[in-house]
Formats: structure tokens, sequence, C-alpha cells
């Protein structure tokens, strides 16, 4: 495997791979690695970046540099060969990176994240677009981070929302909504839901469907706009295309969702994979 030395020159990081003969292709996943997460992502990144490798025509790697979603975007167009996992595809981000042709993650429609007592507040559906300046800081989002179809909404209403910074965002909110500083936080369910059960936290959440969310969310990976990254992902594009890998992601999926949202992803799945062939 390839060496990567990491060197910080007047506070900024540069990142200079040392590629080997016995690697063709190597690419620095930029972001934030807790126990096997990458980012918001709990659905075996790790072994998905493995199923990558396995059916690349190519020898591909990965290498780590951990720094925050932020910090990420603003690496991304210093370096030839960083990539980055799990991110939403807007007209913005092409211009700073080339994304995969399909999504790495899917995840269940986005929820806002409220108390368990406070869910009859919000009766069918909670709208983004509702919020009023009376409720200024009591609704809370990761900083930097794209919600898709939201993202309109949240643009209009930013001056009413609190931005959470920094990693272990879902921490820090959760901690937050158990001392009453917010009312709730849009994040995906099942995300919330392992934190809580693998922290052993006492609080006790309930998910409120968003109005306007409906589909799940894709997530793709994204490499730096260079000869390089084309490269990249073009060999990524190439091995999520063989059918060994779409089925193996398939049951990576349906093992860490919900009951009720199993077939939802599968179903979606293999919809975007027919339509791709």
């Amino acid at each position: 495997m390839t060496k990567l030395n990491s060197l910080i020159i007047g506070g900024m990081l540069s990142i200079l791979p040392v590629m080997a003969n016995c690697a063709d292709l190597e690419a620095v996943l930029l972001g934030e690695f807790t126990n096997n997460a990458i980012d918001v992502t709990q659905m075996k990144p790790m072994a998905v970046l493995d199923l990558l490798a396995q059916n690349s025509q190519q020898d591909l790697t990965f290498t780590f540099q951990e720094m925050s979603m932020t910090r990420g975007w603003m690496e991304m167009p210093k370096l030839e060969n960083a990539c980055m996992y799990n991110k939403v595809k807007t007209p913005e981000r092409q211009k700073v990176g080339y994304f995969s042709q399909y999504p790495i993650t899917l995840y269940p429609p986005l929820r806002l994240i409220v108390r368990s007592e406070d869910e009859s507040l919000y009766l069918s559906e909670f709208d983004v677009s509702s919020i009023q300046a009376s409720q200024q800081m009591r609704y809370a989002l990761a900083k930097n981070r794209s919600y898709g179809v939201l993202d309109a909404q949240i643009e209009h209403k930013k001056q009413w929302l609190f931005f959470r910074d920094g990693p272990n965002s879902i921490e820090k909110l959760l901690e937050m909504l158990s001392l009453n500083r917010i009312d709730g936080f849009i994040e995906y369910a099942d995300t919330v839901n392992a934190y809580i059960l693998e922290h052993k936290a006492g609080l006790n959440v309930s998910s409120v469907p968003i109005k306007g969310v409906s589909k799940p969310s894709p997530g793709y990976i994204v490499c730096s706009k260079t000869d390089y990254g084309q490269k990249l992902i073009n060999a990524i594009d190439k091995a999520m295309s063989k059918k060994s890998f779409q089925q193996a992601l398939i049951s990576i999926h349906q093992e860490f969702a919900s009951v009720e949202d199993k077939s939802l992803l599968g179903d979606e799945l293999i919809q975007i994979f027919e339509e791709a062939n």
C-alpha cells in the first residue's frame, strides 16, 4: 500500500501521497471517522469501501485524513486525489468535484427529531417553511451540510435556525434537545437511534415526517476535479456497475434499515441500478 505524508505548513493542511508501484489508484478520503463511521454514515462504510476495491478492475486503495466536513470541502480543490464519502450532489458541489454515477448510500427520508413527549405537537408532519421569528434558534441543523430538497427552504429560514458546527453534531444536538435548548433537529431517524443505542443514551426521541421529503436521500462519492480525480471516479463507477457490488450494497442497506424502511431502500436502489443499465 502506498504511504501518505501529511505536512502542516503555515497552519494549512497539505496531503502529499507517495505513489508506489503496487497500487494503480489511491484515494485520500477526507472526513470525520468515528467507530467505523464516516460523517453521518453508520451503514458499514469500511465494508462498502472494501467492496469497491474487490470489484475494481484496478488496484484501488483508500487512505484516510480526518477533518471536518467544512474543512474537507476547502481542502478538496487543493488535492489531486481527494475524495469524500456520502455527499449530496448539488450544482455548486459539482463545480468542485466529480461525483460517482451511483449513490454509495441511500437513507430513508430525513425527519425532525423531537423529544417523545413533544411528538403530539406536530400533528402529521413538520413544515420547514412555517418556522417563525418567535421560534428563532429552536430548530437545528448541522453546518455546511446539504439537506437535498430542503436546502432552498433552509436558506430562506436560515436567520431563524441554529447551525451546529464541528464533529459529533448528533451527540451535541441530542444534548441540546435533552436540555430543552432546542425543540428539534433535522436528521435521519435510523442514524439517531443507532447513536442512542450504541451510547446507551437515556433520551427518548421520536421522528416527525417533514413536508416535501418523501423519497430516500442519496449520498455519493465525490473526488477532486482533476485528471486523477476523474480516473478515481471512473474506477469507482465501473466497480459499482457490477452486479456483485450492487447486490451486496442492497443487502447492507437492508441490514441497516429499520423494518419499515427495508423495502423502501431496497426497491429504490434496484430502480436506480436498473435505470442506469
